[in-house]
């Protein structure tokens, strides 16, 4: 009894001295310290919910509660969604055969017909997570570990195009792989910020053989002006490469016309093949079509996906 009042004692002096070195709010920290309750019979110190603000219960809960790796979600108006179809998002929060670029949301474990419905008649059950056997095109026994995409619901690639759906783990037979994938967790992005100098660029390497590190893929390039070009007719095309292979498409084509305002963003075009690296593949951004500036910067940046 006698150590377990020392300690409360002890306790206390600790809070009134984190309260002065801390400046933590006295009055708010003099509310939550009254709410502790010594128990003599325990020895032990109870905290009081309702004194913290906190609201309790009076009775029962009885909460719903849900086992296993299966999701239920609205079905899109006028569509039909086949068993075993990689299943998206469209936007608006209902689910539908997956297309490029649509969140990932795993893959249908019946079949959902709302042919003749409206948005969210019917739901669609879907396997979030776990290891599926997929036919994924160019699959070989050296693609262990590498992402695997998808451009629509039953069409996947490791070439870096459409949606992640998870990665391989294990090689059956040529195009064909185990892939383990979880509609919870994302594309990681990372994006890799290169500053030019516009006058400084010829037609050459900007950037030359960067090791990424991990498997992934660049899913686009973008030019944000700095110092604003003035000298017309001046031109660059800046692209990526994976190794020696340039991607296709994914061009930011820069001119005395896009390079201005100060914050003005050049957008590539759309990539829509070779985008994938493996982690010990190389990066660079080589320039072409150069026109040379005789001033301006900025800032290129370089999403890749994980």
């Amino acid at each position: 009894m006698k150590k377990t009042i020392t300690f409360f004692l002890s306790f206390a002096l600790f809070a009134i001295i984190a309260i002065n070195a801390f400046g933590i709010d006295a009055a708010h920290a003099a509310a939550s310290l009254a709410s502790l309750q010594f128990d003599s019979g325990s020895g032990s110190l109870l905290f009081s919910m309702a004194a913290a603000g906190m609201t309790t219960l009076a009775a029962n809960s009885h909460l719903a509660y849900e086992l296993g790796d299966v999701n239920s979600l609205p079905v899109i108006a006028s569509d039909i969604i086949y068993q075993g179809a990689a299943v998206g998002d469209n936007g608006s929060g209902y689910a539908r055969p997956l297309q490029s670029g649509d969140p990932f949301r795993g893959f249908a474990i019946e079949k959902a017909d709302n042919s003749a419905g409206s948005a969210g008649d019917i739901n669609v059950q879907v396997k979030r997570e776990g290891y599926v056997q997929l036919s994924v095109t160019s699959a070989a026994i050296t693609d262990v570990g590498r992402p695997v995409y998808a451009s629509d619901d039953a069409t996947f690639n490791l070439t870096g195009i459409g949606t992640k759906v998870g990665r391989i783990v294990r090689f059956v037979s040529s195009g064909v792989a185990i892939v383990e994938f979880d509609a919870d967790e994302p594309e990681q992005i990372i994006k890799l910020a290169l500053p030019i100098s516009l006058s400084g660029v010829s037609a050459a390497d900007v950037l030359t053989d960067l090791v990424p590190g991990f498997n992934g893929r660049v899913k686009s390039l973008d030019f944000a002006v700095g110092v604003p070009v003035t000298t017309a007719a001046k031109a660059a095309a800046l692209h990526a490469e994976i190794g020696a292979t340039a991607l296709t498409g994914g061009v930011v084509s820069l001119n005395s016309a896009n390079c201005t305002p100060l914050g003005a963003v050049v957008a590539d075009t759309a990539i829509t093949d070779g985008a994938a690296f493996k982690e010990t593949d190389t990066l660079s951004i080589v320039a072409s079509a150069v026109t040379a500036f005789v001033e301006g910067d900025g800032v290129l940046y370089v999403t890749l996906g994980q």
